[in-house]
């Protein structure tokens, strides 16, 4: 699994950088990260799922990490993330496939995405993970790959 980290919405980072000091405090706390996502990733094992890989990292508001990952035909998927928490703190999650297009997103409004699929081919596809909304300067999640055959 390989990670890349980029910055969405140039223009919007342009101007918050040139206008805007962030107000928050760092929240980075990957040990709470990692104690929120291992509770998730016991429930899926508790249901049969086997866990493939796991990371745990840090990025800003409107900062997106993307991890770069192989998902095979006639398993299915469940693409975890929790962060470490933080009042209206929101963590969104998109997986595309090769061609770039959404094969299944989770958009809601909190701390811990998940994103189920069940690939309808074997190759390599990007989960892109983002801060979508913070008051910290720097906010850490972790992120599992659970599976099923």
């Amino acid at each position: 699994m390989t990670r890349t980290i980029t910055t969405l919405g140039l223009a919007a980072a342009l101007v918050a950088s040139s206008v805007l000091v962030p107000t928050g405090t760092s929240h980075a706390d990957p040990a709470a990260a990692e104690s929120c996502l291992d509770g998730m990733v016991a429930g899926a094992i508790a249901s049969g799922m086997r866990m493939r890989a796991s990371d745990v990292t840090s990025a800003g508001p409107q900062e997106a990490v993307t991890y770069r990952l192989t998902l095979y035909k006639g398993l299915s998927y469940v693409l975890l993330g929790c962060a470490d928490g933080g009042e209206g703190l929101d963590l969104d999650m998109k997986l595309y496939d090769k061609d770039g297009n959404i094969v299944s997103a989770d958009k809601s409004p909190d701390h811990q995405p998940f994103v189920d699929v069940s690939p309808p081919e074997t190759g390599e596809y990007q989960l892109q993970v983002l801060v979508y909304k913070t008051e910290a300067a720097k906010t850490d999640f972790a992120v599992a790959i659970a599976y099923v055959d």
